[in-house]
């Protein structure tokens, strides 16, 4: 899971998922929808399907990228079960202190 949540910490992998969700995507695809360069926009993929987070399919020299969802599921679950409770709390105790009186908004 750590590797899973390495590579998703970083923006641009994150925006990478979201594009190659629905549609396979070619890295250079990818790098023009978001500024990069290829070699940049290489390097993030590799992050991401080292973690298991994408596939990638070869055809005719392309390289065709895609995201795997039960992976990506798998941390949505790990993630759900991690803060799932603990963010009421957090909301919960949060919201207690800014009723306190003599607190400051």
């Amino acid at each position: 899971m750590e590797p899973a949540l390495i590579a998703i910490a970083n923006p641009v992998r994150r925006r990478l998922l979201e594009l190659v969700w629905d549609a396979e995507r070619t890295p250079s695809d990818l790098a023009e929808r978001l500024g990069l360069t290829r070699p940049a926009t290489s390097q993030h993929l590799r992050v991401l399907r080292d973690a298991g987070l994408v596939d990638v399919r070869s055809q005719g020299g392309h390289r065709y990228y895609t995201v795997r969802e039960a992976q990506v599921q798998a941390v949505r679950e790990f993630l759900e079960g991690f803060w799932g409770t603990r963010l009421g709390a957090l909301r919960a105790a949060a919201e207690l202190d800014h009723r306190r009186p003599g607190k400051r908004p």
